[in-house]
């Protein structure tokens, strides 16, 4: 019986883990190259990021949480000036 509470515990918490990789991977994978290919279009060069890129990119910690607040800034400022 102790054996099978462990299993199920690892089994939560690999669970759990998979869902938050899956979510920093989706939201990286939408807004970092929405965000950078923005700025870049802007600029009048080509987009470049893909959105495997973008979603690498959420897997770094720190970066998967702050494209959030980049892509909404980004939205507001290309409103302005775009």
């Amino acid at each position: 019986m102790k054996t099978l509470g462990s299993l199920a515990v690892l089994i939560g918490v690999l669970a759990f883990l998979a869902i938050v990789c899956l979510i920093n991977f989706g939201i990286g994978a939408l807004l970092w190259p929405y965000s950078i290919n923005s700025w870049l279009v802007y600029s009048g060069r080509e987009p470049a990021l893909e959105w495997w890129m973008g979603g690498l990119m959420g897997f770094v910690p720190g970066t998967g949480q702050s494209c959030i607040p980049i892509a909404f800034i980004t939205f507001i400022l290309m409103l302005f000036i775009g």
